[in-house]
C-alpha cells in the first residue's frame, strides 16, 4: 500500500504572508474611498502620505490629481429614464446620495436650454468635502461631454444650446456664536445626520439634509431643504435653526460667493445689481428696501483697462418670508464691508464677493428661524440693458411642511 503524503501547511503559510504584506503595503500606499456612487473608477495622486488613491466618483478639486480613468458613462445613458413628454416639456433628472450628502439636479427645457445645480460635489479651501445640501461642485467625471471637465459646467450653470455659463460658484456660508463671531463653523465642520429625498418626479423634487453644531457651547440642529421645478433657472433653499440646548444662545449665519458670473475662474466684469440701479463700488444694500440683489457680468467702467465683450449673465438671490438679513454687501473679499462713500471701485480679478449677514440674533431653547431664499440666474435685459429677475413662485404648501418638520 502506497504511503499518503502528509500535507505541508508552509507554502500556504507563506502564502497568506505574502498576501498579508501585500495588503499591509496597499493600505500604507493607497487609500479606497468608495461612495457608492459607481461612476467609474479612478486612480489619483494619493495625499497625505498616501501614494495613490482609490475611488468611485472625482470631486470639482480632485480633477486634477486624475493618473487613470474608466467612466461608466455607456452604463449611466442606458440607465438614464426620460420621460415621455421631455421633448415638449421640461423635465428634470438628478443624482443623491443619501449616505454621503451629495448630487446634483439638472433641468432639460424644450428649447434645448439645461440649468444644473450641484451640491457638495467639492473640496473646501480647508481640503474637506462637506456633506449636505452646499452648493458647488462638478458633475461626474462621467456625465461630462467626452468626460471632459467643464469648468462653467459646475456650481450652478446655464447652457444656451450653445454655450455654458457659469451662474454660482461653491458657496461660502457659515454659522457662528453672538458671543465668538471669529469663531465661524463652515458647513465641512458641521456634524452630517442624514439626508432624504422628500419627493421627486420629472417635474419637480425636494431634498433635505440634516446637521448639527454648537455655537457658544449650545447645540443647535439645522435643517436644509431645497426645492426646485424643472424649467426654473432658479431654486429655493431653506435654512432652518433650532436650539436643541437648555441655554438660550445667539447666533450669526452668513451667505455669499465670489460667483464668477460667465466664467469660471474670473470675477472680470461682474458688478453688483439691484431692481433700479448697478453697483461699480464696494457698498451696502439696503434689505428692507430690496428683496434681492446679484451680481451681472456687464464691464465695470470705473476699473482702468476693463474691456469686454462680457457676457451680460447675470445672477440673483432673493430673501423670502420674514426673516431679512440684516445686512447685504458687494466688496472685493468677503467679511471686508465698505460704505459706497468710500469710493473703492469691485476691481478684484478673481474675488468680487457678494454676502448675506443674518444677527446678531437670539434662539431661545426648542426656538426655530428660518431662512428662504430663491437663489439662481436674472433674464437678460431688454433695452435699458439691465437684468431682469424672474418672477419667483414658492409652492407655500412645500414651505408649510418644511416648517412643520419634526
Amino acid at each position: 500500500m502506497r504511503r499518503l503524503q502528509s500535507f505541508s501547511k508552509k507554502p500556504l503559510l507563506m502564502s497568506l504572508v505574502g498576501l498579508s504584506l501585500l495588503l499591509a503595503a496597499l493600505a500604507a500606499t493607497v487609500r479606497i474611498t468608495i461612495h457608492g456612487d459607481l461612476e467609474g473608477i479612478y486612480i489619483l495622486k494619493g495625499t497625505h502620505g498616501k501614494l495613490l488613491e482609490l475611488k468611485d466618483d472625482v470631486l470639482l478639486g480632485e480633477f486634477e490629481r486624475v493618473l487613470f480613468k474608466a467612466d461608466l458613462r455607456t452604463f449611466h445613458l442606458l440607465s438614464r429614464h426620460l420621460p415621455e413628454s421631455s421633448s415638449h416639456e421640461a423635465y428634470l433628472t438628478y443624482q443623491w446620495n443619501r449616505k454621503w450628502g451629495h448630487g446634483f439636479v439638472q433641468s432639460f427645457a424644450a428649447d434645448g436650454s439645461r440649468f444644473i445645480v450641484c451640491f457638495s460635489r467639492f473640496r473646501d479651501s480647508n481640503d474637506t468635502v462637506p456633506r449636505g445640501l452646499f452648493v458647488g461642485g462638478g458633475l461626474p467625471y462621467s456625465r461630462y461631454e467626452s468626460s471632459k471637465v467643464q469648468l462653467n459646467e459646475t456650481g450652478v450653470a446655464y447652457y444656451n444650446n450653445s454655450h455654458w455659463y457659469h451662474i454660482w460658484c461653491n458657496a461660502n456660508e457659515a454659522i457662528a456664536g453672538s458671543n465668538s463671531p471669529d469663531r465661524l463653523q463652515f458647513p465641512s465642520n458641521w456634524e452630517y445626520l442624514d439626508s432624504k429625498i422628500r419627493y421627486a418626479t420629472s417635474k419637480k423634487i425636494m431634498l433635505q439634509s440634516s446637521h448639527r453644531t454648537v455655537i457658544d457651547h449650545v447645540p443647535v440642529q439645522i435643517e436644509r431643504f431645497m426645492l426646485y421645478r424643472a424649467g426654473d433657472r432658479y431654486f429655493i433653499l431653506v435654512t432652518r435653526i433650532r436650539n436643541i440646548g437648555t441655554q438660550p444662545t445667539g447666533y450669526f449665519f452668513v451667505y455669499g460667493d465670489e460667483p464668477w458670473v460667465g466664467d469660471y475662474g474670473s470675477s472680470m466684469g461682474n458688478v453688483g445689481w439691484v431692481q433700479d440701479r448697478l453697483y461699480h463700488y464696494e457698498a451696502t444694500v439696503d434689505p428692507t428696501r430690496h428683496n434681492f440683489a446679484g451680481m451681472y457680468d456687464h464691464g465695470n467702467p470705473v476699473v482702468l483697462g476693463e474691456h469686454g465683450p462680457f457676457s451680460e449673465m447675470a445672477n440673483f438671490i432673493e430673501w423670502l418670508g420674514d426673516l431679512r438679513p440684516d445686512l447685504v454687501y458687494f466688496s472685493n473679499k468677503e467679511g471686508e464691508i465698505s460704505d459706497e462713500s468710500a469710493r473703492i471701485p469691485l476691481s478684484s480679478r478673481d474675488n468680487r464677493v457678494m454676502f448675506l449677514q443674518w444677527g446678531p440674533r437670539q434662539l431661545m431653547p426648542a426656538q426655530t428661524e428660518t431662512i428662504v431664499l430663491a437663489i439662481g440666474m436674472a433674464d437678460k435685459g431688454q433695452r435699458d440693458g439691465m437684468p431682469r429677475k424672474p418672477k419667483v413662485s414658492v409652492d407655500w404648501a412645500d414651505i408649510h411642511t418644511i416648517m412643520t418638520t419634526p
